[in-house]
């Protein structure tokens, strides 16, 4: 099975994007990563291997028309499956071959996993308890099999005033048409978080420079 993982990025710090990269390159069964520069400076990555999709312009849209263009590269190299990983995220290991095998048991079109949450400075904070597919997911937990790649159109065909947290309506699309998806209970993704409600949740002080806001599922580039 080919799995092709679309990050898109604009301006993201480039040892967040290398960190990011790096965990494709070492999860335990091989993936292709494919960057979407989103009309920022292209980054360099030492010993990048995959494929760099420079866009001309910054759609400004929380990275989801680059996103759709990524799925749109990935089914053009072959892809079974395509998984997601925003550019200040990163997999463990075994997060792509742990999704793979429980989509391939349970005959899924569609699955996402859990995630923790981390510090910017990458230290673990805790285990997120808001994404468990009841009904939130998030962008980097996502994996979808190709019978449900028509459904990835849905990246772009909300308005701009929910572009943030156009994750949700992508899965539930793929509900609604009745593809069979689940969620596997195993935090495999690394959460970088600027949110205070997960700080608070921690029971840790919120930094300075911490996001106040009720909605705490994503916090995608401009």
């Amino acid at each position: 099975m080919k799995i092709c993982v679309v990050t898109p990025y604009f301006e993201t710090d480039p040892a967040w994007l290398r960190q990011a990269h790096n965990s494709v390159l070492g999860q335990t069964t091989p993936a292709r990563h494919i960057l979407v520069c989103d009309g920022s400076k292209p980054a360099e990555i030492d010993n990048f291997h995959g494929t760099h999709v420079v866009l001309g312009r910054n759609y400004r849209d929380y990275g989801n028309t680059p996103r759709l263009i990524g799925c749109y590269q990935a089914i053009s190299e072959g892809a079974d499956a395509i998984a997601f990983l925003d550019a200040d995220n990163w997999y463990q290991p075994d997060h792509l071959a742990a999704l793979r095998n429980y989509a391939l048991t349970n005959d899924l079109a569609a699955c996402s996993s859990g995630r923790t949450l981390h510090r910017p400075d990458g230290s673990f904070l805790v285990k997120c308890p808001v994404v468990n597919a009841r009904p939130y997911i998030d962008t980097s937990c996502l994996l979808v099999m190709k019978e449900a790649f028509p459904h990835l159109i849905a990246w772009v065909l909300s308005s701009q005033d929910v572009a943030a947290v156009v994750d949700q309506t992508v899965w539930q699309t793929m509900a609604n048409s009745g593809a069979r998806m689940g969620y596997l209970d195993r935090p495999s993704v690394c959460y970088r978080t600027r949110h205070a409600a997960h700080y608070t949740l921690a029971g840790e002080q919120p930094p300075p420079d911490a996001i106040h806001r009720t909605d705490t599922r994503g916090d995608h580039y401009q």
